[in-house]
């Protein structure tokens, strides 16, 4: 059904990215990421096929990729990051994190915070983070706390919470 959204129509693009994912849901994962990177080729100032590969590549746990991946889109964003840009910089903080590179991984989590400060997923991300590795306790503490606030019925944000209540020995 998405191969036969007519070429000239608006939603194509959109089937498209849906082709390719769903191509990885079936099963089709080699397909899917060979489709998927020929839309980038195709038009690399488009974010959402990046955000559409990087979804295949974390899925395949293929996280260098998924560096790689967002590593581009960061470059398509530019130095003029727009808020609606986050979710570039929390997935390659996400890829850089699976790399156990958080050189790489903190900066990415911070850009993410910075175009969108209370981010929920962001926070308990990071903030977990900091905890997990016995660092910038009171932040990262903060962090979360702010999550919870913003989503108190999430239960991974909530978990989170406990859990560094119970790491920190509280």
């Amino acid at each position: 059904l998405y191969e036969k959204v007519p070429a000239d129509s608006p939603m194509r693009r959109i089937s498209e990215l849906q082709l390719g994912l769903t191509l990885a849901q079936t099963g089709e994962v080699d397909k899917a990421r060979e489709h998927l990177k020929n839309l980038i080729a195709s038009d690399p100032a488009d974010l959402r096929s990046y955000l559409a590969y990087g979804a295949v590549l974390s899925d395949a746990k293929d996280y260098q990729a998924m560096a790689e991946n967002y590593d581009k889109a960061a470059q398509v964003v530019g130095p003029i990051a727009r808020p609606a840009d986050w979710t570039i910089f929390f997935q390659q903080g996400i890829a850089y994190e699976r790399l156990k590179q958080w050189d790489k991984a903190e900066p990415a989590f911070r850009k993410s915070l910075e175009l969108n400060p209370n981010q929920p997923q962001v926070l308990n991300y990071l903030g977990y983070s900091f905890v997990d590795m016995n660092r910038n306790l009171d932040e990262g503490m903060e962090m979360i706390r702010k999550a919870v606030e913003a989503r108190p019925d999430d239960g991974y944000i909530v978990d989170s919470l406990g859990w560094a209540h119970y790491r920190l020995g509280q």
